[in-house]
C-alpha cells in the first residue's frame, strides 16, 4: 500500500511517516511542496495521499485536483492534514476532491482508522476497475467475433434474388442472431427447392447450425438430389455435430420447373398451407416426422409428400415463432388464427401477415424468431446448368449378395454413380426415387417376403419394420441384381432389378400398387415417372425405361 505524505512542514512529515510505520504502513513517500508530490505521483502512483492545505507556490486545493486527474477512473482517497478550522475551508476540502480531513494536531487513533476505511475503498475500487477493464475486453472482442459470424452468415445464407420474383419471404429475428433458417435454390432441373426451419432456441447458440445445413443443402441442390436423400443427409449431419439437447425441425420444399408440383417432406414444422385462388385452404401438409437431428438413420422416415398445384395457388410455410405468439389476454394464435388472416384476407402477403402479428401481439414481448414464405404458383424459368449428357452407351451392373445387402443400402451410391459419369444431374431425384422404389420392393416382399398388408395400421407399420430388421438380420443366402444401360440415341436408361426370392402372383401386383400407393410411393409412382412398367419371372424381375 503506497502512501504519499505531502507537507513543507518537515516536523509533520516526520509524525505522519512514524504514525504509518507504528501502523505496518511502510511503503511511504514524502513530498515537500506540491510540484513535487504531483511529479512523485506520477512514478509511484500511490494508493492514499494525506496532503497539507498551506503550502507555498501550490496549495493543497489545486494540489488535490492535480492528483485526482491523474487517479483516473480509480478512487484515489485524499485525506487533508489542516491546522484550518473555518468552515468553508473545509467544505473547500470536499469540493476539490478530498474525500476527508483530519485537523492538526492530529489524533492517532482518528487518522488510522480514517486510513484503514479508506484504503479498504481503494482496494475496493481497483478490482472493480479491474473487473470493468476485463469486462470491456470480452465485450469488444465478443462484438468483434459477432461482427466476424454476422459476415459469413449474411454471405452463406443470403438468398438469392433471382428467387424473389416467386418467393415472397420475411425472417424476423428475436434477438442478433436467428435460429430460424431459409434457404432457396435452384435445381438442375429448371425448378427450385427451398427450406424452412427452426433450431431449439434462439440467439448465436441456435444459429451456428445454419451454416452446415445451408453448405449441405446448397451443394445437394446444385446436383438435383431428393427431398429425401436431403433429409437423410441433414439428419445425419446435424445428428454428428449437435448436442443431444438441440434439433432441428425443418420443410423441405421442391418445385418443379412448371411451378405447379410439389414435394415436400415436413420434419416438425407447423403445417404447410395451400390457398386456392379463391382463398379456400384446400390442403395441410402436416409434419409427419420428427425433426432433424433426432433419430439414427435406421430409425429416420425420410417420405414425402407430392401434390399438382393450379396456377395461382399459394403454398404458405412460417415457423413455430408466429404460431405461439400471445396477445394481451395470453391467448396463443396458434394454425388456426393464421388461417383465420388468410381466409379472411385471401391475398394478404407476407408483410400483411407480419403486420397482424404485431397487431396480435399488442403490448406483449415477442419471444421467438418469426419466419414467414409464400410461393405462388406460377411457371419457373429453366436454369442452365443440367450439364451436358454423355454420347457413349454404358452399362453398369451390381451384384449384391446377402452381406452386402444386410449392411448397405446400394441406391445413394448407384445414383451418384450414375449422375456424375452421364452428367445427369437433371434427373437424380426422380432417377433416386425410381431406384429406391424398386429396391425396396426387391429387397422387402422378393428376398425378405414381407407382406404390405402390415402397413394398414399404425401399429402394423412399425410391426412391418421391426419384422424388416429381424428378416434382414437373420439373412444368409440372397442376391439382388441392378443392372443400368444408358442408351444415348434413345435419350433413356435400361433398368433391371432381379431378386433371389420365391416372387409372386401377377395379380398381386394391382393390391401391391394400392397399397404403397396409399403412402405415396410405390409401383404407381414408379409408372409415373418411367416410360415403361414390366414384371416377368413370377415378380422376381422387374424391368423399367427411365426417359432422361
Amino acid at each position: 500500500m503506497r502512501i504519499l505524505v505531502v507537507d513543507d512542514d518537515t516536523l509533520s512529515r516526520f509524525l505522519l511517516v512514524h504514525m504509518l510505520e507504528q501502523q505496518g504502513y511502510l511503503d511511504t513517500f514524502e513530498a515537500e511542496d506540491g510540484m513535487v508530490a504531483i511529479e512523485l505521483a506520477k512514478r509511484i502512483k500511490p494508493d492514499l495521499v494525506l496532503l497539507d492545505i498551506v503550502m507555498p507556490e501550490m496549495d493543497g486545493f489545486e494540489v488535490a485536483t492535480q492528483l485526482k486527474k491523474l487517479a483516473g477512473d480509480i478512487y484515489l482517497p485524499i485525506i487533508f492534514i489542516t491546522a484550518l478550522d473555518d468552515e468553508k475551508s473545509l467544505a473547500r476540502c470536499l469540493e476539490v476532491g478530498g474525500d476527508d480531513f483530519v485537523a492538526k494536531p492530529f489524533d492517532k487513533v482518528i487518522l488510522a482508522a480514517k486510513i484503514r476505511a479508506h484504503v479498504r475503498t481503494r482496494l475496493l475500487s481497483k478490482k472493480t476497475f479491474e473487473q470493468n477493464k476485463q469486462l470491456t475486453f470480452y465485450r469488444n472482442a465478443i462484438e468483434r467475433e459477432h461482427k466476424i459470424v454476422e459476415h459469413i452468415f449474411a454471405n452463406a445464407l443470403s438468398v438469392n434474388k433471382s428467387f424473389t420474383r416467386y418467393l415472397d419471404y420475411c425472417l424476423n429475428p428475436a434477438s442478433d442472431f436467428n435460429g430460424d433458417l431459409f434457404i432457396a435454390s435452384a435445381s438442375p432441373t429448371g425448378g427450385m427447392y427451398f427450406l424452412i426451419g427452426d433450431f431449439t432456441g434462439h440467439g448465436l447458440a441456435s444459429a451456428i447450425g445454419a451454416l452446415p445445413v445451408s453448405q449441405a443443402f446448397q451443394a445437394m441442390s446444385r446436383k438435383g438430389l431428393s427431398l429425401m436423400e436431403m433429409a437423410e443427409t441433414i439428419n445425419q449431419t446435424l445428428l454428428m455435430l449437435l448436442p443431444d439437447d438441440m434439433f432441428f425441425a425443418a420443410a423441405l420444399v421442391e418445385i418443379s420447373h412448371t411451378g405447379k408440383q410439389v414435394d415436400i417432406w415436413n420434419g416438425g414444422m407447423p403445417s404447410l398451407l395451400l390457398q386456392d385462388q379463391n382463398g379456400k385452404i384446400v390442403k395441410r401438409f402436416d409434419s409427419r416426422h420428427m425433426a432433424l437431428g433426432i433419430l439414427e438413420s435406421h430409425e429416420f422416415e425420410a417420405d414425402v409428400e407430392r401434390y399438382e398445384m393450379q396456377f395461382g395457388d399459394r403454398l404458405v410455410a412460417f415457423s413455430d415463432g408466429i404460431v405461439e405468439l400471445e396477445n394481451d389476454e395470453g391467448q396463443m394464435l396458434g394454425n388456426e388464427g393464421i388461417e383465420t388472416w388468410l381466409l379472411a384476407q385471401p391475398n394478404m402477403n407476407v408483410e400483411g401477415i407480419i403486420d397482424k402479428a404485431k397487431e396480435y401481439l399488442g403490448s406483449r414481448q415477442r419471444k421467438d424468431d418469426v419466419t414467414v414464405i409464400i410461393f405462388t404458383s406460377q411457371p419457373l424459368e429453366q436454369v442452365t446448368n443440367k450439364g451436358v449428357a454423355s454420347k457413349i452407351p454404358l452399362k453398369m451392373v451390381l451384384e449384391l449378395d446377402a452381406k452386402h445387402i444386410k449392411s448397405s443400402d446400394p441406391v445413394v451410391d448407384l445414383v451418384s454413380v450414375i449422375t456424375n459419369q452421364l452428367s445427369l444431374y437433371g434427373v437424380h431425384s426422380e432417377l433416386f426415387t425410381v431406384l429406391s422404389e424398386l429396391y425396396n420392393n426387391a429387397l422387402e416382399h422378393g428376398v425378405l417376403e414381407l407382406d404390405s398388408e402390415l402397413k394398414q395400421s399404425d401399429s402394423g407399420f412399425f410391426a412391418y419394420f421391426k419384422l424388416r430388421e429381424e428378416k434382414l438380420s437373420s439373412l444368409e443366402a440372397a442376391s439382388i441384381v441392378i443392372s443400368a444401360e444408358y442408351l444415348p440415341d434413345e435419350n433413356a436408361l435400361a433398368i433391371q432389378i432381379k431378386d433371389s426370392g420365391k416372387g409372386f402372383k401377377q395379380q398381386h401386383m394391382s393390391e401391391l400398387e394400392n397399397l404403397e400407393k396409399s403412402y405415396g410411393r410405390g409401383i404407381s409412382l414408379v409408372k409415373e415417372l418411367c416410360e415403361s412398367v414390366e414384371y416377368t419371372n413370377k415378380g422376381n424381375t422387374v424391368d423399367v425405361v427411365f426417359k432422361i
